[in-house]
């Protein structure tokens, strides 16, 4: 698991403002108590938060205040009251109608600044998390495309090792360039396609490249650059190839062949 990841997807953030479901809640419980770099952000977003709905904090009035813990007071008193006294407890919510309702203006208003406050940190929180989230799927998306990429590759790699009109060819090392070194040449001698495949070469230098060459009738045809590698490469085309030789070209290869940078031989039978 990549824990940056995690860290990055938001998922904090909707812990923390309660925005998780059940399972994704236990989820981030249990992550936290196993890595501490997860534990240790979890307490940073909590810490951001309580800061920031602190600094953005709006001071109810201290006349509201009081109306407020007067009127609670209040409803204290005439609570337990006994029936006879009914009548005064609501000529007495009557008497105090009109300020009730200049108490609630004030309610509703810092009730409202309130809501203001609390939707701008939703806001900034959810637009983070959304940015977040659009990172996050794009990454899966590359990974997506990379991993069908590998799948068609491996699928066609398969395809031309399956295909029985594919012949295989060990080509072994020079005994002085790469000696105990192999490679296989594969070449089908209906279409005409050749793949090298499983290079053990020994690495070339940065301006250096093998290439591969057919043999017919006594002269090289070229078949182009290929590099180090056990991956199949797909090579040029030929023909009624007698044998493949593998020398050591300048990058980008040669019109013709260096036979003292030979590093490999094989002849074509049947």
């Amino acid at each position: 698991m990549n824990i940056n990841d995690y860290i990055s997807s938001g998922i904090l953030e909707q812990y923390v403002l309660g925005d998780t479901t059940p399972q994704e809640r236990k989820e981030v419980e249990c992550m936290s108590h196993i890595y501490p770099e997860i534990k240790e952000e979890l307490n940073k977003v909590q810490i951001a938060l309580e800061g920031f709905a602190l600094d953005n904090a709006i001071e109810v009035p201290t006349h509201i205040k009081k109306n407020i813990f007067d009127q609670i007071e209040k409803e204290e008193v005439l609570a337990p009251v006994i029936p006879a006294k009914v009548v005064e407890f609501k000529l007495a919510t009557i008497a105090s109608t009109e300020n009730k309702k200049s108490n609630k203006k004030y309610l509703v208003a810092a009730s409202l600044a309130l809501l203001i406050g609390a939707s701008s940190v939703y806001f900034i929180l959810n637009s983070n998390y959304q940015n977040k989230e659009l990172a996050l799927n794009n990454k899966i998306e590359t990974i997506n495309k990379e991993n069908a990429a590998s799948e068609q590759s491996l699928k066609n790699q398969l395809a031309i090792l399956s295909d029985e009109n594919n012949k295989s060819f060990i080509l072994q090392g020079d005994a002085k360039k790469a000696a105990g070194k192999s490679m296989v040449v594969l070449w089908n001698n209906k279409t005409g396609n050749v793949y090298v495949n499983n290079v053990q070469l020994p690495q070339t230098p940065t301006d250096k490249q093998y290439q591969l060459w057919a043999l017919k009738d006594g002269k090289p045809i070229d078949l182009g650059v290929f590099n180090a590698t056990e991956a199949i490469q797909n090579m040029k085309t030929v023909e009624g190839a007698q044998a493949f030789a593998v020398t050591l070209e300048p990058k980008g290869g040669s019109s013709s062949p260096h036979l003292e940078e030979l590093y490999g031989l094989v002849k074509v039978s049947g």
